[in-house]
Formats: structure tokens, sequence, C-alpha cells
């Protein structure tokens, strides 16, 4: 399936490219000759950078593999607005034909240089600058250890090539500046490549949450491996729950890992924890914004998701609100049942975001 996946992905890449080097000729008016030449091969390494690099730092962690990776998925990014940019002129240009207006071509060559670049420096800054989205959730017969209390979720990190030491320090240090009694980490802390990981365990271990930190498995921590996940985070604070609960001040914290298979059945899944009780507060940690009658037919009072980064790039969020039948991103309520879904604190592949901003949520809990 990987090797499918992987084919798909390079013919995909190297289609796109070559229809953007038709387009990039055609619409500039480059002459037959070394022009033509020099930007097919211009096209060509970028495309090939874009397999290249991701190959390189699955492999094994290093400074240039990084940045490699970093630079070819900023132009992966670009690539995608560029064509977006095509598409705008075409509408544009089709009206003007229709309604008898015509505007310079210059003023369309400059649109198309400039605004892709625009946009993909904006959806830079969203992706490496996360905002506090808040929510307040009314859970059933709340314990009075919880009334009133701030929790975090921080989702789909994808810490790698991309989001390491420092962008992590950041993002654990606002949150500390919410002073939350418990972080809840609902999958992809890992984006799945190579990285050097001794580190993890100090910002954690310097920050306070007096009632925990916790973690369940994502698709991508999967991929990492979930020994090698284990094996990073046993000696730290970080709690992890897959298809396991504690109870903590009277409240059922549950976590159920990512699970790759068809006909899972969330319901039985958490029926199967030992000591859960349905009839009790409870709050759920489940990667991904499905099974949600199940759920709630659990008893579950509030489920913590991600993995939907809200399409990340634009228009990406359209067919992804489709496929999770309206529930990608933000705050759903039915009866005693809720769900946060997070557009996420990191991203995948290009560290851009054109929609959907990272996100810390901030949760305030109160008694219903």
């Amino acid at each position: 399936m990987q090797l499918v996946f992987f084919s798909f992905s390079v013919a995909g890449v190297v289609a796109g490219h070559y229809y953007f080097w038709l387009f990039l000729v055609n619409f500039f008016h480059v002459p037959a000759g070394p022009g033509r030449l020099i930007i097919g091969l211009a096209i060509l390494i970028l495309a090939a950078s874009i397999i290249l690099s991701t190959y390189l730092v699955s492999r094994r962690d290093s400074v240039f593999r990084c940045w490699y990776y970093r630079l070819s998925g900023f132009w992966m990014g670009l690539f995608i607005n560029f064509f977006l940019g095509a598409a705008v002129i075409s509408i544009v240009m089709l009206l003007g034909r229709a309604l008898d207006f015509f505007l310079p071509e210059i003023a369309y060559q400059l649109f198309f240089l400039i605004a892709p670049l625009l946009l993909s420096l904006w959806g830079l800054f969203n992706a490496l600058s996360p905002r506090v989205r808040e929510y307040t959730v009314a859970i059933k017969n709340l314990p009075p250890a919880w009334e009133d209390k701030i929790i975090v979720m921080i989702s789909d990190i994808h810490l790698g090539p991309v989001y390491r030491e420092k962008s992590f320090d950041r993002l654990m240090f606002k949150v500390q500046a919410l002073k939350p009694e418990a972080v809840f980490i609902p999958g992809d802390l890992f984006d799945g490549m190579a990285a050097d990981f001794s580190w993890l365990d100090e910002p954690f271990c310097v920050l306070n949450f007096p009632k925990g930190i916790y973690y369940t498995f994502g698709n991508h921590d999967l991929y990492f491996g979930r020994k090698l996940v284990e094996e990073i985070l046993h000696s730290g604070p970080i709690k992890i729950l897959d298809g396991e609960m504690v109870n903590v001040d009277g409240l059922q914290i549950l976590g159920v890992g990512y699970f790759m298979g068809r006909g899972f059945d969330l319901k039985s899944a958490i029926a199967k924890i030992p000591g859960y009780d349905p009839s009790q507060p409870s709050i759920l940690m489940y990667h991904v914004p499905a099974k949600t009658k199940q759920a709630k037919a659990a008893g579950i009072n509030l489920q913590l998701s991600g993995h939907t980064h809200n399409g990340q790039l634009w228009p990406l969020n359209i067919p992804n609100r489709i496929f999770w039948r309206g529930k990608s991103y933000g705050f759903f309520k039915d009866g005693d049942y809720n769900l946060i879904v997070s557009s996420g604190a990191g991203s995948w592949g290009p560290a851009m975001r054109t929609i959907g901003r990272a996100e810390i949520v901030k949760i305030t809990l109160v008694r219903k």
C-alpha cells in the first residue's frame, strides 16, 4: 500500500510540474530555445527535491537534510498556490471575455508572480505562530476539583524535521502561560520522520501542570513506531493512554489510539477499558473526529480530536469538511456529548497554513 501511495505521489508531482512548465512558458511567451530549457531544468530540480528531500530526511536526521526538507516543503506549498493563482487568472479572463472587459497582460503576470508568494508567506506565519482558541464546555456532574478549571489540548504537533526543540519550547511556554490544570495531546505528537528527541522530556519537566499530561497515538505516531514513541516518552511526565483510563479527582480520562483497519467499533473499545463507568464524567482522546455517535452512546462527555488540520491549504478544507461530515474543525454539542476538533499546533508536509491557523485549544470546564 505504501509503495502504491508513493508511486501515485511521484506521478502526481511529475505531472503537476510538467503542466506548470507548460503554463509558464506559454503565459510569459517564452520562445523555444535555451529559455524554455533553463525553466524546464529548474522545475525538474524543484520537483525532484520534493521527492528526494522526503526520502533523505526519513532515513537519517541531519541539519542539512532538515533544511532541504523545509525548503522543498515551502516550494510544494508555493507550487500549490501558483496553481490557485493560475486558476484565478483563468476565471477572470473568462469573465472578461463574457462581460467585455480586459486587463493589461502585465497585470495578470504580476498577479501570478506576487499573489502566490504573499499567500505562501502568510501561510508560513500561520503555521509557525499558533493562536489560542477558547471554548467553554459544560460537563454533566463535573467534580468540584475540575469545576471552572482550564485544560489545554495541543494536537498534531508533528515533531520532526520542521518542528524541533526551539519551536516546541515556545509552544509549551505558551501553554504554561494559560495555567492549565492538565494538558491533552490526542495524537500526532511526532511527524513520523527520523530525528533526535533526546531533549523532549525537558520542556515537560520544567513546566507545571497539576493534574498531568495525557497522550494517545495518532497515525503519524504509529508511522514513527509505537515502541519508539514509548521509549522516548517512558521517563518523562507524559501519561500514555492507549485503550486505558485514569481517574483524576473524579474525572475519567480515556485514550484510544488511532486504528487503521476497517470496522473499528469505538463504543466497544471504550466499554472494554478497565474501570470505565459511563454514568461518570469523562474526557476521551481519540485522534480522528470519527465514530462520534459511538462515543456518545458509550457515555463520553467530551471527545478531543485533531488529524484534519482544518484542510491546512486552501481549498483543501472544502473536501475535508465533506469527508468528515461537517466535523472537520470546531466545537460540536449533542446533548451531554461534546466534540472539539482542533486544526493542530503544527503542520504536515509544507510548514504552511493558508487555511486553519495553528492553534492551542484552551478549554474551561464548567458543571452542567
